[in-house]
């Protein structure tokens, strides 16, 4: 059964010689909520890898033990042999990503690569290697627990439907923009029929009154519908924004 993790739960080691490489890898795992620790050799990695680390971003051509043998000797450690490890390499030939693998890596990427890439990767390993990342939106002491469809405003739950679990959750991931009645009609309730733009409003109205004050950040927007308004949109799995903001390969 996979294992759910909030990603800050979750430890990730770096290794690569090249110093601006790991800023750049150590700083999209952070924007995703990721714990990252670094080293810069293969003794440092060997030193630094324990039971408690989860995943290895790991370089092959290190200074005095290689990639290569860091894996190795990896997965001939009982608290280590299972630990997933994913090559990010310049070393390109198919040779290369053939021994990588059968070495015991779980993943294997060739530099030049997109950070956005090497994330998709690791969050890919991860979930083959059975741990779930819990998804939770936060926006000005709103919570919204996306995998187990509840929501909480300063610690207390709310209480909603799932109807309005939906609705709030859509407004919230699209701060600022307005939808129209017939929008959200057709992405909350999709193929409903007998529905009517009137019971956005019926609903929108039951969901302002759960929120209470909290209720001034879902404005009514003249002649269209509905948007929500709040402060910075944090999300402890979704950052697609920031990453893409960042057009760096590595």
């Amino acid at each position: 059964m996979p294992i759910t993790a909030d990603p800050g739960d979750i430890d990730i080691l770096v290794v690569d010689d090249e110093k601006d490489v790991v800023e750049v890898v150590g700083h999209f795992l952070e924007e995703e909520g990721y714990t990252v620790h670094t080293a810069h050799d293969g003794e440092e990695a060997l030193e630094m890898a324990s039971g408690d680390v989860d995943l290895i971003v790991l370089d092959i051509m290190l200074p005095g033990v290689d990639g290569y043998e860091v894996c190795r000797k990896l997965r001939s450690r009982v608290e280590t042999e299972d630990i997933p490890i994913v090559f990010l390499s310049a070393k390109t030939e198919e040779e290369d990503q053939i021994e990588g693998l059968m070495l015991g890596g779980d993943d294997y990427l060739t530099k030049p690569v997109s950070p956005q890439v090497l994330v998709a990767h690791v969050k890919a390993v991860l979930r083959r290697s059975g741990v779930e990342e819990s998804s939770i939106l936060e926006v000005d002491g709103l919570k919204i627990y996306e995998d187990e469809y509840r929501a909480e405003l300063d610690g207390e739950d709310l209480g909603l439907t799932l109807t309005e679990f939906e609705l709030l959750r859509y407004l919230v991931r699209h701060p600022r923009k307005a939808f129209t009645r017939q929008q959200l009609l057709e992405t909350i309730w999709k193929d409903a029929m007998m529905v009517t733009e009137r019971t956005v409003d019926a609903h929108i109205k039951n969901l302002r009154e759960k929120l209470g004050d909290y209720a001034e950040h879902i404005q009514t927007v003249r002649g269209v519908g509905y948007r929500f308004v709040g402060g910075a949109l944090r999300s402890k799995r979704d950052t697609a924004g920031s990453l893409f903001d960042f057009p760096l390969c590595l």
